[in-house]
């Protein structure tokens, strides 16, 4: 049995991001702080606006709770 796994896109807008540590708090396998503690993808691409990165594991429902765990709104998480 063959078992296809989703993957998914995870997009922080570091411009709305306020540091409070609610996502990468809740998971850390996805989430961690820069060093001013805005969040940012783990081994994702991050720049001053944005931090992304593509996943292909089956922890999908932690990333979608820590999206709205986001008091920001600043995490955006898409099926690709």
């Amino acid at each position: 049995m063959v078992n296809l796994m989703v993957e998914y896109k995870v997009e922080i807008d570091r411009m709305l991001c306020i540091a409070c540590g609610a996502c990468y708090s809740s998971d850390p396998v996805h989430f961690e702080p820069d060093q001013t503690r805005k969040s940012t993808v783990v081994g994702g691409e991050t720049d001053e606006n944005i931090s992304s990165g593509v996943f292909e594991d089956e922890e999908i429902e932690d990333v979608k709770e820590a999206q709205d765990s986001c008091p920001a709104s600043a995490i955006n998480v898409t099926e690709i």
